[in-house]
């Protein structure tokens, strides 16, 4: 891209060099101008270098020990920039047999935790978010961890059943023996100095060009009645009246960017161990430094409230992929979510049985599915 970006100018010179020639005899000067059009190499934009090298750090697979999973690795541009796990994997599940009980047969499912199984096959407790539209949060992981995209990007590349790696033991040493990355840091901060904020920022400046607000729902709030469907409007109308997905998902942007706690039944390696993901009630907060251990009771079993668009492609779905599919989560909804489990009440009074028609969940799937889709990116 920044080659790219300098054969422009250049070929924008050439053009004006010919345009200013025409009819007459050109020379170049001392002064290094050539009929009085200087030619001076444009600088690059720092911005764009950024996100060149953080795009770079996305999808390097030396970062993580052992080698052989970046950040890419989970968040998959051709599976909505996710993994389609219900739970993510990471670095570990790489060097493990698929034959779990010795009978010379695989039969290690990499989607579902079995039991004596879900160290090979789930090794975080929960979904894989998608990249889509992150930007827009404050502060990420299901809990609410970490702050922007910039700040959270520092911390999976340490999480041992993640990239398992170190910044100080081996990313950075790795990045500053690297000739090419010193000149993208160059580029992108104007000093070679390669540090682990300065990563981070760079990987969260590419995630935030992965922005899609092009759905037909957009066009249609815009002003296109003709965007969706008549079974998309339908659907519509139900999200914002009588489904009252709106309460949370608040238009435009489809996120209250709060926590719930929406009754989601334990899935993964919390419910094979037989214990509980108190999510935002009791997290460590990486945003103070040094991080603190927050445990507030009024918030046990909240989780992040996601943006909607792309939705279609970024199952399974809620905090730990219990629900597989869009209608499996409509069907959840309309039974009024699942019994509360954080032992202090704090279940949304809002998720209440909706009493939805078949015809009502159909339309509102199609407005998820069909109104709620843009152009990919990858």
């Amino acid at each position: 891209m920044i080659m790219q970006n300098r054969l422009s100018k250049w070929f924008l010179a050439a053009a004006v060099m010919t345009t200013t020639s025409c009819g007459s005899q050109t020379g170049t000067n001392e002064s290094g101008t050539l009929s009085g059009t200087l030619f001076a190499k444009a600088a690059p934009d720092p911005q764009q270098a950024k996100i060149n090298l953080g795009r770079d750090l996305m999808f390097e697979a030396a970062l993580s020990r052992p080698l052989g999973v970046s950040c890419g690795t989970c968040h998959d541009p051709l599976i909505g920039w996710g993994d389609g796990r219900p739970q993510g994997k990471g670095i570990q599940d790489h060097s493990l047999s698929g034959d779990t009980n010795g009978d010379g047969v695989s039969d290690h499912d990499s989607n579902l935790a079995v039991t004596g199984n879900r160290f090979k096959t789930i090794l975080t407790g929960r979904n894989t978010p998608t990249i889509y539209n992150s930007h827009v949060f404050p502060n990420l992981f299901w809990d609410g961890r970490a702050g922007d995209l910039g700040h959270q990007a520092i911390f999976p590349i340490e999480g041992f059943n993640e990239m398992n790696s170190s910044w100080n033991d081996h990313v950075l040493p790795l990045l500053q023996a690297d000739t090419a990355y010193k000149r993208k840091f160059k580029l992108a901060y104007g000093s070679s100095t390669i540090t682990a904020a300065l990563a981070a920022e760079a990987i969260g400046a590419y995630e935030a060009t992965i922005s899609v607000f092009d759905t037909p729902y957009d066009q249609y709030i815009a002003g296109d009645l003709t965007a969706m469907s008549t079974e998309a409007i339908a659907g519509l109308d139900l999200f914002r009246n009588k489904a009252g997905c709106v309460t949370c998902h608040a238009e435009p942007m489809l996120s209250n960017f709060g926590f719930a706690n929406i009754g989601v039944p334990s899935a993964g390696t919390f419910a094979l161990t037989g214990t509980l993901d108190f999510g935002h009630g009791r997290r460590t907060d990486l945003t103070q430094t040094p991080p603190v251990n927050i445990d507030i009771p009024a918030d046990y079993m909240k989780f992040k409230v996601p943006q909607l668009r792309m939705v279609d492609l970024t199952g399974p779905y809620m905090h730990n992929g219990a629900l597989q599919t869009l209608e499996d989560v409509v069907e959840f909804f309309d039974q009024g979510g699942g019994p509360d489990l954080s032992g202090r009440g704090t279940k949304d009074p809002a998720i209440v049985p909706l009493g939805l028609t078949s015809q009502e969940k159909a339309d509102l799937v199609t407005f998820l599915r069909e109104g709620l889709t843009g152009n990919p990116i990858d």
